[in-house]
């Protein structure tokens, strides 16, 4: 390791129950590192990675970001996917003065000045997905997640969105991180007693796949019933068949379809570099644009000390594959653009909803209220 090299810490699993999203947002990240070193790199200095496989283990995330920190001497961190492995992680990059970039979507209700925040907060994916979902398909809804905190925090602002939209919550359950037969059996007999107009799941890695097959098998119709997830992306769905797929329903800030320049050409650029097998994720596309930011930031000051980076990322801006995004520097979390999509029979999202809205984050929704939200989303698509 040359002494003139940036060197940043990268924190993404390969193997274990989310080893599938975690290995694009690794892949994401290191095709971002690339670009811009070779470009010239930063200052002229390489962006050097030094990258660890937590395997989908809480505290290996905790044990491998104090390597990153203490042992190899890295002040910044990309890296972790589940709420519970960043609240593992999160309390060594504290404790150092370090800073962790987290793309992943998240349940809201956090702030660390060491974290920068840029997957979707609750008003930039929950919000827009009630709406389209109270909106085609009706307001009673079955929740089911897995058990830890995402899905706790999640399923609580899923509910309070559709309870304050005249909805209704029929039911209500978590099971297993590795979801078992019996916990699938379970799932699907409450679906049938409760008869809901949509499922909210936020079971998260392989039980994915198992849980949609036997959604399918058990006879249900995704066109009048759909399964509703924004843990679940395109890495999950091309474990499925189109027939599996078709109908259900997501929401985030990035799909592979997106018709924009930038967005075909992230989506190109990945393929060249990893293979055609996998698609470009949300996280993953979150992964790509912070490392981006963070570079930017990096060749104003010259310096990976927290106290220089932070205001610097306030200041900068990047056309990701999604848009322009940004920082917001009160809440470290990223301004970025809501879209709802739907899998259509090859297997691919269709964007059912894109208002073509920047919109700026909002992690404890304080200034959320369902009238006036709906409203000035119709007022900024002309609707």
């Amino acid at each position: 390791m040359r002494n003139d090299d940036w060197r940043v810490g990268v924190l993404f699993s390969e193997t274990g129950v989310t080893g599938a999203v975690e290995r694009t947002q690794r892949a994401a990240t290191f095709l971002a590192i690339d670009e811009i070193n070779r470009a010239g790199g930063v200052r002229g200095r390489p962006i050097v990675p030094i990258a660890y496989n937590p395997a989908s283990i809480p505290a290996n995330y905790r044990d491998m970001a104090l390597k990153l920190v203490d042992q190899d001497r890295v002040d910044v961190v990309f890296g972790c996917h589940m709420s519970s492995t960043r609240k593992a992680a999160l309390p060594v990059i504290e404790a150092r003065g370090a800073l962790l970039f987290y793309p992943t979507l998240y349940e809201g209700f956090e702030y660390s000045r060491n974290c920068i925040y840029t997957g979707a907060a609750p008003n930039q994916n929950s919000v827009q997905l009630v709406q389209f979902l109270t909106q085609n398909y009706g307001n009673r809804v079955f929740l089911v997640g897995s058990n830890y905190v995402y899905p706790y925090e999640s399923n609580r602002t899923i509910a309070d969105l559709f309870l304050r939209g005249g909805g209704q919550v029929v039911d209500e359950m978590y099971v297993p991180l590795a979801l078992d037969d019996a916990s699938i059996a379970t799932i699907i007999e409450r679906i049938r007693r409760t008869k809901p107009d949509v499922i909210y799941s936020t079971v998260v890695g392989d039980g994915i796949v198992p849980f949609f097959k036997a959604f399918k098998a058990a006879g249900f119709d995704s066109k009048h019933m759909p399964i509703a997830s924004q843990s679940t992306s395109e890495a999950d769905f091309r474990q499925l068949a189109p027939s599996v797929a078709e109908g259900h329903v997501t929401a985030a800030p990035f799909f592979s379809t997106i018709d924009r320049p930038q967005a075909r050409e992230f989506v190109a650029s990945y393929h060249k570099a990893f293979g055609d097998d996998v698609l470009p994720t949300a996280p993953a596309e979150a992964a790509y644009f912070q490392v981006h930011l963070f570079a930017q930031a990096l060749e104003r000051t010259g310096s990976m000390a927290l106290g220089d980076l932070l205001p610097a990322l306030a200041g900068v801006e990047y056309d990701a594959p999604q848009g322009l995004v940004k920082i917001d520097g009160a809440t470290n979390h990223t301004h970025l653009w809501p879209r709802v999509a739907k899998v259509n029979a090859n297997g691919e999202y269709d964007i059912v909803y894109d208002p073509s809205v920047r919109v700026a984050p909002d992690p404890f929704m304080l200034e959320y209220r369902p009238e006036s939200a709906m409203s000035a989303t119709r007022d900024a698509v002309g609707l």
